[in-house]
């Protein structure tokens, strides 16, 4: 691991992006998303992913058109990429879905046909907490996950966001794959040649495995806790059916699909955000098992931890990670 002054690496960042051509604009937005996640002890979903985007750049080109409201239903809305970055789309599913929920009070917004990483939920999740929403969000992806009795790749890793509010910014944000494992975590073990945790992956032939390769190759990755895991992403894989996204396919670029659920509890309820605070610091203050000095709720880790590396002024990036980007920038 390098430590690396925080401007330093977003601007490196921002450099190995508009090398490929790519606008400041949308250069900064991918960045800042994945930065976030960096800093946040996100790796998985961090520069690595600078590094991943730039390649898909180079291999299919700069974006020639905005992304575009093809679907406007009033609370129900799904906008066409037209090929730009999975992180800037994702702005404006973000923007749409506040501004319509805050509006009916309920909104669904998708987006379908764009290309690169999305980043992780949690960074999405933030933003519809902060203002005063209630998320679920998800988005299907290639083919990853294979049945819990099956070898062949039928699901995308899947993941799945919810977010509660809460008035003194400790928000309820949980950010999970529906894989036993996330793919972002699988290239960080590439990068850094380690060996993944049993249970996680098999090889082509069905057989367990632990060497990263395997599911970044001809292997798979299995589903999170069985059937339960396998049947959320199943199921996230039919709402992007419905949202114009393919499903069953093997294709990195323009075929997954990504939605945003967002509340307002203030059309039910006054005063949730302040309900929900005292409830989460209740379970914090409550009893840790033995060899824990604190009860922590979903997002509490992730939050603190880019409190402290903001405070802090850098971070820690794997070296070859690191590497890769610089040279990408230079």
């Amino acid at each position: 691991m390098s430590e690396i002054k925080i401007d330093d690496l977003k601007e490196l960042c921002i450099h190995a992006l508009t090398k490929t051509g790519l606008s400041d604009e949308h250069a900064r937005l991918t960045v800042d998303h994945y930065l976030e996640n960096e800093l946040s002890g996100k790796k998985s979903h961090g520069m690595v992913r600078v590094i991943q985007v730039n390649g898909a750049i180079k291999k299919i080109g700069i974006p020639e058109k905005p992304p575009e409201i093809t679907t406007d239903n009033g609370n129900i809305a799904v906008i066409n990429g037209q090929m730009n970055l999975g992180p800037v789309v994702g702005k404006m599913v973000v923007d749409e879905s506040i501004k319509r929920a805050k509006q009916h009070g309920l909104s669904l917004v998708g987006m379908n046909y764009y290309f690169g990483n999305t980043g992780s939920m949690a960074y999405y999740l933030r933003r519809l907490a902060e203002e005063n929403l209630i998320g679920v969000m998800s988005c299907n992806s290639e083919c990853m996950v294979a049945a819990p009795t099956g070898k062949e790749r039928l699901l995308g890793t899947n993941p799945i966001g919810l977010c509660i509010p809460s008035e003194d910014g400790n928000h309820f944000i949980a950010d999970f794959a529906t894989s036993a494992i996330a793919y972002g975590k699988v290239l960080v073990a590439l990068d850094k040649d380690e060996a993944l945790p049993k249970g996680c992956i098999i090889d082509k032939d069905g057989n367990p495995s632990t060497n990263p390769k395997d599911a970044e190759s001809d292997g798979a990755i299995l589903p999170l806790a069985d059937y339960r895991g396998f049947a959320l992403g199943l199921f996230v894989e039919m709402i992007g059916l419905m949202i114009g996204a393919e499903v069953l396919h093997n294709d990195t670029y323009g075929k997954d699909g990504l939605f945003i659920i967002a509340i307002d509890p203030s059309k039910l309820s006054a005063g949730y955000a302040a309900q929900v605070a005292t409830i989460l610091n209740h379970m914090r203050e409550s009893a840790p098992a033995p060899g824990h000095d604190h009860v922590s709720i979903p997002g509490d880790r992730s939050l603190q931890t880019l409190k402290e590396t903001l405070e802090r002024g850098a971070v820690d990036v794997a070296d070859r990670t690191l590497e890769k980007i610089k040279e990408l920038a230079t």
